[in-house]
């Protein structure tokens, strides 16, 4: 079992000396002439696209970024302290399947899957954050992003993680959000969503991404710069040697986005998806993966940043015992890690399938965690000494007067069948499954959405209108 310190301090430094080396040394490409020109005029040494970083940079960089981050949910209630010991976890992005929830089918996304994800992940009380978990294949492409942030601000409050295919929208998605927080130094001042990028492994930094960089710290959003590697094919196949290149990736992008903005809020932390050499695919559920997450957390809390990483996926295709282990398995350690936020819950298929069902299992799993994690309570209440003694040898405690005011202290999960076989019979015998899917299937059609005021919600309309036009 992975101990709550898998790593030492020393040998958390030497991880991050070597991430110092490879990018002194190494070096990494850099596709952005924006970011070029920043690193060219702090003193890095740059051949074409190739950068060479000295270690002061690095430290410089990260003695300028925010160590606190705080996020608001779209009401302007701060919902989220990143940087704080706190874990929240959210779903993840851009599934290009979804399980249908009445056929059971798995079909390509819509975006009233976008829509369906962010009703329900707003109702469930142990998710913290929202993703769009759903990449709509019935609007345009190129506008994909823009309905998607549009969707999930209109039916959910939460805060959300939002990620694009590129970076051509991105300006507009920052107009769209100024018009829900009633402007541009509202939403720098409560952003209310973090903005996705990531390098492109091994140590590339994309027009795109470091274009989505840049742009969020001239707004002041929060943004990731989070590597999501494929060991053995885009890193090291060994856990450490993924550790050190994902992690000089990742201090790039710091050092790009405090040269734009001292002061930039940046996340870094990242994910791995091993390959699996039987298949040849990406693997969410080896164990190398939670390795190399739990390892990054770490290094990145260690270097006191904020930590985006993974958990609560599966790489099966349906909900059966294989999702609800490495659904399980994973939200346990990353709950126990110093990860701030910890997405993907909901998962499958290794990330090319969503499922509502999946995300209310995660929910269930998380708040299990969570009780486990409070541990017990000493205070003199809790340990019952009166009602021991009013009880005595012999007695019982059903009818005593400190069992009505403490039993639910016990924590009864929602979904997990406690019922008698003659009482799960008469029941319909249902699984886990069809409970999920029951109570997925009530949020839909009895919880009322959070809907954002008709206004806002035209107003983003109207952006979005525009750049219709533009095609």
């Amino acid at each position: 079992m992975l101990s709550d310190e898998m790593l030492s301090d020393k040998e958390k430094r030497k991880i991050f000396q070597k991430a110092l080396y490879i990018l002194e040394k190494v070096g990494f490409e850099v596709r952005n002439e924006e970011a070029l020109d920043l690193l060219h005029g702090a003193g890095a040494r740059v051949e074409e696209e190739r950068v060479y970083v000295k270690p002061y940079l690095v430290e410089e960089a990260l003695a300028s970024a925010p160590k606190y981050i705080p996020v608001y949910d779209r009401d302007g209630e701060l919902a989220l302290e990143l940087g704080s010991e706190q874990n929240y976890f959210g779903p993840g992005s851009d599934n290009p399947n979804t399980i249908d929830l009445e056929s059971g089918e798995r079909r390509k996304s819509r975006l009233e899957d976008v829509r369906n994800f962010s009703q329900i992940g707003d109702a469930l009380p142990n998710i913290d954050f929202l993703m769009s978990m759903a990449l709509p294949s019935d609007v345009p492409t190129e506008l994909a992003d823009l309905y998607q942030f549009k969707t999930m601000t209109a039916s959910a409050r939460k805060p959300f993680v939002f990620t694009s295919a590129d970076n051509r929208n991105t300006e507009e998605l920052f107009q769209l959000a100024a018009t829900v927080t009633g402007g541009r130094e509202e939403l720098e001042e409560k952003p209310f969503f973090v903005q996705y990028t990531e390098p492109t492994s091994p140590l590339v930094g994309s027009e795109d991404a470091l274009g989505r960089l840049l742009l969020s710290a001239e707004y002041g959003v929060p943004a990731t710069y989070t590597s999501g590697t494929l060991p053995g094919a885009s890193s090291p196949a060994t856990p450490a040697g993924t550790v050190v290149m994902s992690l000089a990736e990742e201090l790039s992008g710091v050092v790009i986005s405090q040269l734009k903005r001292p002061g930039a809020p940046v996340i870094i932390g990242g994910a791995a998806s091993p390959m699996d050499m039987q298949t040849a695919g990406a693997s969410y559920g080896l164990p190398a993966a939670l390795l190399i997450d739990r390892a990054l957390s770490q290094v990145s809390k260690y270097l006191d940043m904020p930590v985006f990483s993974e958990a609560g996926f599966s790489d099966s295709k349906l909900l059966d015992g294989q999702q609800a282990m490495e659904a399980s398995i994973s939200i346990a350690e990353m709950a126990r890690s110093e990860a701030d936020l910890i997405h993907d819950v909901g998962y499958l298929e290794a990330g090319q399938t969503g499922s509502l069902e999946s995300v209310v299992i995660g929910d269930e799993i998380i708040g299990y965690v969570r009780r486990v994690q409070e541990g017990i309570r000493l205070d003199e209440e809790h340990l019952a000494l009166e009602a021991i003694e009013r009880v005595g040898p012999g007695g019982g405690y059903i009818t005593d007067k400190s069992t009505l005011s403490t039993f639910k202290s016990l924590y009864q999960p929602e979904l997990l069948d406690r019922q008698s076989y003659d009482g799960w019979k008469r029941g319909g015998e249902k699984d886990l499954s069809d409970r999920a899917r029951e109570k997925a299937i009530e949020i839909l059609e009895e919880q009322e959405p959070n809907r954002l005021p008709r206004e806002k919600l035209e107003a983003m309309e109207d952006i979005i209108a525009g750049k219709e036009a533009e095609l």
